[in-house]
């Protein structure tokens, strides 16, 4: 374990916040009855960051907990890439390989807890998340990062097994909070169905009607609902996903732009440009030349 890390803090609530735990003080809230299943090794908040990125290929050796409180962010799981947005979380449950990283266009603003100890599965399981379903929504995010700032506060300033205590009773309030809200209300289910839809085949012309359909919803509800969860309509959603694997290609590959625009579901090269051109403000062609 790294020694305490020193703490940058700007005005107010929006600067960046990183504190480790030295080890001293987690072997001792490891040895003691209430703290051996859960502690905190680690926390902070980070504002609105470009070119924020973590990869883990064997994993961490504890439990991470990110909240998005606003922008947005993705991470990569067992071969798997999911979106984080505002009012998500994203558990990443020990040992588990991932990366993670900020958007390019709207990057995130995240507070998060790292956690040792006993095996939190239990608490991850009636939050709903897994391996497989590492982000979900959450509406009582203000509670979450009041709740997360505070183990900051008092973490700051006093590593003491006192406080080690009193922090993992908040975050058993942090876990509980997502829990209760998960059984709940399931109302992010069919959200989560359409986004997994729209992101399966980037090339698949889906319309409102068919994902409304896939859901049993009404397309004026469906869209109404994803746009409250997501902050974009599904067919704002479908372009952002196809103009972010757009630029990956364009960046990462020697393909053809005609072959990138028919890979992200633009048949015509000349509508993808301008789509392209509308969403970026320069061509693929010179997107390319910028970022290669």
């Amino acid at each position: 374990m790294a020694p305490a890390a020193p703490v940058s803090r700007e005005a107010g609530f929006t600067g960046p916040r990183h504190i480790v735990i030295p080890l001293g003080p987690v072997r001792a809230a490891l040895d003691a009855p209430i703290t051996r299943r859960l502690v905190v090794t680690a926390c902070g908040r980070y504002p609105s960051t470009t070119r924020h990125r973590s990869e883990r290929p064997r994993g961490a050796d504890e439990d991470i907990v990110i909240m998005c409180a606003d922008g947005r962010g993705w991470v990569e799981v067992d071969g798997a890439r999911h979106d984080v947005g505002p009012r998500d979380v994203l558990v990443l449950p020990r040992r588990v390989p991932h990366a993670y990283g900020a958007d390019d266009d709207d990057p995130w603003t995240i507070s998060w807890l790292h956690l040792g100890g006993g095996d939190l599965r239990e608490h991850f399981d009636a939050c709903g998340v897994s391996v497989s379903r590492p982000v979900v929504p959450i509406r009582s995010l203000s509670l979450c990062l009041a709740l997360t700032e505070g183990i900051i506060d008092r973490l700051e300033h006093d590593r003491t097994l006192a406080s080690l205590t009193a922090t993992s009773g908040a975050v058993v309030h942090i876990l509980a909070t997502i829990a209760s809200e998960r059984r709940r209300d399931a109302r992010d289910a069919p959200v989560q169905r359409i986004k997994e839809a729209l992101a399966t085949d980037l090339g698949d012309s889906l319309t409102l009607l068919e994902l409304s359909a896939r859901v049993n919803l009404s397309v004026s509800y469906l869209s109404e609902l994803f746009k409250t969860e997501t902050g974009r309509s599904p067919m704002q959603y479908r372009t952002y996903l196809r103009m972010r694997r757009a630029r990956a290609l364009l960046g990462g590959t020697d393909e053809p732009i005609a072959a990138i625009a028919a890979k992200v579901g633009y048949p015509d090269p000349a509508h993808f440009s301008k789509r392209f051109t509308a969403v970026h403000g320069q061509s693929p062609r010179a997107y390319r030349l910028d970022n290669t």
